[in-house]
């Protein structure tokens, strides 16, 4: 008989070793069985109500004795009984709630009261007392566990029972919590397979619309600009104007797909995460930006140093829309000024800050979004989709995004990225 001290040492041991497998369904109801069966009885027996609501299911089995575990589990594991008709003393306790105990019984009577096929498995597990108490979880039977101790003199008592019924209690929460987690990595995994099949969708009706409109927007752009060479002299000023703007739309249309296209890509594939140097990085991209104006005069500081965890193709990405907005945006600064540098700091801050147009602060949160702009088309280009790519690579790195600025004040942006 264990003292109270003891008992909670056992209740403690017993739901420490639940704790180590509490996530996994399979390992947690073994490992009610051995530990149980190690710390109170020789042999343990888990029964859980099976999906079907009407019969209860053995599933997980222990003996002290390597050679009558495995003959319990081939015997019983899996094997279902009706909850509402049989006469085992598991489906009895399962339908009354109250525990079972039997202090002394004879292994030969127990023999004779199984049934045939069980016969030869009785008699070997050799059985002179035994317990059987319900699982209980959240204030409902689930199944029973069920306790029983080979040779004479080892006589369960109530208080065993009680410890058994604490124990059970404890088993009961824990499986019913296994069961959850289980069902919703299950769920995990079929919404991210459905996921994935969409994406793959997605992704190729991008490429095929894409593909379909490129042609027609070639044409346009093709026989305006046809016409524009072998007819301009027969229009007036304002047919050539007209033409004009149809090739300009023709041309923003393109745009406008491959940024699209740009932005369905970074959201698909595995990160290829390695060491990035960003100060080399954004060095690279204002060389490719000075290059398309090479008469502007920008005065550009970039911090030596900056270094950051993340796949290197989406960072380019990144610092080529940051920077390109800040190249954009300073264009009408007769004294441009463009910053790229970093806190230093755990999570490190990255921010490339200009003194070009800025923006109104209270619509900070539109910057964002795809298609959203906060400047008219005919003051700055642009498709509106750069800065929602850049969030969506942003957050893939598991980092933040934000951005502060005031109109005709300039603008930073900064980012963060999860640590490697």
């Amino acid at each position: 008989m264990l003292d109270d001290r003891a008992r909670l040492y056992t209740l403690a041991e017993l739901s420490n070793a639940f704790a180590m497998v509490a996530t996994d369904y399979r390992s947690l109801v073994d490992k009610i069985a051995r530990t149980t069966a190690e710390y109170i009885g020789d042999g343990c027996l888990v029964t859980l109500i099976a999906d079907d609501g009407e019969h209860m299911l053995s599933v997980a089995s222990a003996h002290r004795v390597p050679a009558l575990e495995l003959d319990y589990k081939s015997y019983l594991v899996g094997l279902p009984i009706s909850k509402t008709t049989s006469p085992s003393m598991s489906a009895q306790v399962l339908r009354s709630g109250v525990p079972k105990l039997v202090p002394v019984v004879a292994p030969a009577d127990l023999v004779a009261q199984s049934e045939e096929a069980l016969r030869p498995l009785v008699a070997r597990l050799d059985v002179h007392s035994f317990t059987v108490v319900p699982i209980r979880a959240r204030g409902t039977i689930i199944g029973t566990l069920s306790l029983y101790r080979s040779g004479p003199g080892r006589s369960y008592t109530e208080d065993d029972v009680t410890l058994a019924q604490d124990l059970a209690d404890r088993a009961g929460l824990a499986i019913e919590n296994a069961r959850l987690y289980d069902d919703l990595e299950r769920r995990v995994r079929q919404r991210t397979a459905e996921l994935e099949a969409l994406n793959q969708e997605l992704e190729a009706f991008s490429y095929s619309v894409a593909h379909d409109l490129r042609a027609p927007l070639r044409s346009i752009d093709g026989f305006s600009k046809i016409l524009l060479d072998d007819y301009g002299d027969r229009l007036d000023a304002e047919g050539l104007d007209h033409l004009a703007h149809v090739r300009g739309a023709a041309q923003r249309m393109g745009r406008l797909i491959d940024d699209l296209l740009g932005l369905a890509r970074v959201t698909g594939g595995e990160l290829q995460r390695e060491r990035v140097d960003l100060s080399e990085l954004a060095r690279v991209v204002m060389a490719r930006l000075q290059a398309t104006s090479p008469t502007r005069a920008v005065e550009v500081t970039i911090e030596a140093g900056m270094a950051a965890h993340g796949d290197a193709r989406l960072l380019d990405i990144v610092l080529t829309n940051l920077l390109g907005n800040a190249w954009k945006f300073t264009s009408k600064q007769a004294a441009a000024r463009i910053e790229v540098a970093h806190s230093g700091a755990e999570p490190d801050v990255y921010r490339v800050t200009d003194n070009g147009a800025g923006f109104d602060p209270q619509y900070a949160a539109r910057l964002f979004g795809v298609f959203q702009r906060l400047h008219a088309a005919s003051e700055f280009d642009g498709t509106g989709i750069g800065l929602a790519t850049v969030q969506r690579i942003i957050r893939r790195h598991g980092g933040t995004l934000g951005a502060t600025g005031a109109v005709g004040a300039g603008a930073t942006f900064w980012f963060t990225l999860a640590a490697a």
